[in-house]
């Protein structure tokens, strides 16, 4: 397995194939060169995942206690979670600069974002585009295009 690619996708059922499966220099399923992939990596905030997390008998929903029978003699509960509940977990508590760092990379692509992580996200485009009339070599008048 490659242990040069952020966020990759195999293709089919058994994802075993295609563009983002176990090829060197991948972000996002698109090829790039490993200085590109190294900077990249080297801009995303570190986070841990959590499989499990200890929540105190008062901070349990309805739900765990009736997932949970023995909570009233632990005082709480080790609740599990899923991959994607454990990403939910670390997006709710990144500052928004450190996801405006995941959306940031080359070649982002939300379905490939939400595929792994579970998380949607909409990159909001940063880029203004301006139109302009020139004439004789000076701008004459300019207007923000939405």
């Amino acid at each position: 397995m490659s242990e040069y690619m952020l966020f990759c996708l195999g293709e089919g059922r058994a994802e075993s194939e295609g563009e983002g499966y176990q090829k060197n220099n991948r972000i996002f399923n698109v090829e790039v060169s490993h200085d590109e992939w190294e900077k990249a990596r080297d801009s995303l905030p570190e986070i841990e995942l959590p499989i499990t997390k200890w929540v105190e008998e008062d901070d349990m929903t309805k739900d765990d206690k009736e997932n949970y029978s023995n909570y009233k003699q632990l005082g709480g509960c080790l609740k599990t979670f899923s991959y994607e509940d454990a990403w939910q977990e670390v997006w709710k508590n990144l500052k928004q600069s450190d996801k405006q760092k995941f959306l940031d990379l080359p070649h982002f692509n939300a379905k490939i974002f939400k595929e792994i992580t579970g998380i949607e996200v909409e990159k909001e485009n940063t880029k203004k585009m301006v139109k302009i009339k020139i004439k004789d070599g000076q701008i004459l008048e300019g207007e923000l295009v939405k």
